[in-house]
């Protein structure tokens, strides 16, 4: 009975909630429509030359919305710009490759870019703008002097570089080179231009090889029947990175080496121009190489280059004098002879010392050299140039002892001007004044010294001479009365002297001086 009055029951709820369903309700009203939204545009321009942005002119892509619907983006519409391309501002330097010019200024639209520029010395790019005026001024006595004015037109996204070359006679001249600054260099390789700026070397063919490899299988760079002649060059050439040797031989004439440069490493990425230039310094090459990388200049030695120093014996009471040499890198004691048998008041030039090289200098004062009466270091790289003065008292216990005067050289022959420097080396001599005078010029109180209260040892560094007639006289401080003259030194240019005061000998009973020409100077005696 239980169970049928639940069955009931679920029936009867199931029957009333059926009759208890009402009818669907009306739609509702449909909203209103939304805004459509704003196109997105994008679009190329050409940029002109002159804009603020982009001084050279190239590509743009701007982007922005289009609030106006127009399907146009417009100038006020732009809300980023992307530069695709954008021309270089030109870029212009200079390398001094004249072998008897002065250092030059140089000016660039009448304001200095560079000033004080040596021989084989040069720049980086500089900025530039498209019309330019480059003058070369020469530094020389009495007033500069504008070798180099030239007008240069360059375009966006290149590089130039000015050479001026040939001597000074020939007359300097510009050589003017110009190349793309927006080509990529391939990705592992270096990209080198050699230029033959060498006045004084004949046509030649270049080579890049491997290290070690036979020049009469190797083909040059320049191509094989083609020289490169004065004032050409190999333009632009893609290289793999790597260890390499660059050897310049007379044209098909692959025997004839006259400069090579040992093994080097060239870099991938760099951008080089390789610029050979007459050798004026140290060693038998006919030419060395400046780099130019683009930041600055540096010099590439032929691998045999040596330093050099002329050696002076001024030392009133030592004999003929040996100089050795220790190779410091070494444990061993080399006793290198460099010298042999100079007597007071000779000089002579050692021309060859192994470079790059850190030495220990010992002067012997007897022949079997085992009597070191001084020693001094000598660090030297290539191409460097010394004057070593060897003076002061050698025995008697006199002060100041055996004493080195080490000055710096440079005996690169300058047509405009003569190179002087006088040295203070007379070990008894005190204080002293020096002039350099119009020759005939009475020394008294209406003229005032050059250089007043000279000590031992010290020099007046090496000075530019205007050519003429001059005396040259050494008092001691203070004084008016002449204890050594020079009268009637004739300088025409070229000259590069040196002028050491020394102590007396023999019946001389005052200072005398030394002169050294670096025209004339004679190799050392060795064994």
């Amino acid at each position: 009975m239980k169970k049928q009055l639940y069955l009931a029951t679920v029936v009867s709820a199931s029957i009333f909630l059926a009759a208890c369903e009402g009818d669907d309700g009306l739609n509702g009203t449909n909203g209103a429509n939304g805004t459509d939204g704003l196109n997105s545009l994008v679009a190329t321009r050409d940029i002109p030359k002159g804009d603020a942005v982009c001084l050279g002119g190239g590509l743009a892509l701007d982007s922005g919305l289009d609030t106006n619907r127009n399907d146009i983006l417009d100038a006020g519409e732009v809300t980023a710009t992307e530069l695709l391309e954008c021309a270089a501002t030109p870029t212009l330097r200079a390398l001094h490759a004249s072998p008897d010019a002065p250092a030059v200024n140089i000016w660039v639209n009448g304001a200095p870019a560079l000033t004080g520029v040596d021989y084989a010395q040069g720049s980086g790019f500089v900025p530039v703008i498209e019309e330019n005026n480059v003058q070369v001024e020469a530094i020389v006595p009495g007033g500069n002097l504008v070798v180099i004015d030239a007008d240069l037109s360059l375009d966006y996204s290149t590089e130039t570089t000015v050479i001026a070359v040939d001597d000074v006679f020939g007359p300097v001249r510009p050589l003017v080179l110009t190349n793309a600054s927006d080509t990529r260099i391939t990705d592992g390789y270096f990209r080198a231009q050699v230029v033959h700026a060498a006045q004084g070397a004949p046509e030649v063919d270049i080579f890049v090889t491997a290290f070690g490899a036979d020049l009469g299988a190797s083909a040059p760079i320049n191509g094989a029947g083609t020289a490169v002649f004065f004032e050409d060059d190999t333009g632009q050439l893609e290289v793999p990175a790597g260890d390499y040797q660059i050897r310049i031989t007379l044209d098909d004439d692959p025997a004839s080496v006259v400069y090579d440069s040992g093994e080097i490493t060239l870099p991938a990425g760099a951008d080089l121009m390789i610029v050979a230039v007459d050798n004026t310094g140290p060693g038998d090459s006919a030419v060395q190489l400046v780099v130019l990388d683009g930041t600055s200049a540096s010099m590439l030695y032929d691998t045999n280059t040596p330093a050099s120093a002329v050696a002076v014996h001024l030392s009133p009471d030592a004999p003929a004098v040996d100089i050795l040499a220790d190779d410091n890198s070494t444990a061993a004691v080399e006793a290198i002879k460099l010298v042999e048998d100079v007597s007071f008041t000779e000089f002579c030039d050692i021309n060859s010392v192994p470079a790059p090289g850190d030495y220990t200098i010992n002067v012997a004062l007897n022949s079997d050299n085992s009597a070191i009466a001084t020693s001094f270091p000598l660090n030297v790289l290539q191409g460097d140039e010394a004057t070593a003065i060897v003076t002061g008292f050698a025995t008697g216990g006199l002060t100041p002892a055996l004493t080195p005067i080490a000055l710096p050289g440079n005996t690169r022959s300058v047509i405009t001007e003569t190179k002087l420097r006088i040295t203070h080396a007379s070990p008894s001599t005190d204080l002293v004044d020096l002039y350099l005078v119009p020759a005939g010029t009475v020394i008294d109180d209406t003229v005032d010294a050059t250089f007043a209260g000279v000590p031992f040892g010290a020099d007046t560094t090496q000075l530019s001479i205007a050519a003429g007639d001059y005396d040259a006289v050494v008092t001691g401080a203070g004084s008016k009365t002449p204890v050594i003259s020079l009268p009637g030194l004739q300088f025409t240019g070229g000259e590069v002297l040196d002028v050491i005061a020394r102590d007396p000998q023999g019946a001389e009973t005052a200072p005398q001086a030394v002169v050294i020409n670096y025209a004339t100077v004679p190799v050392c005696p060795t064994p």
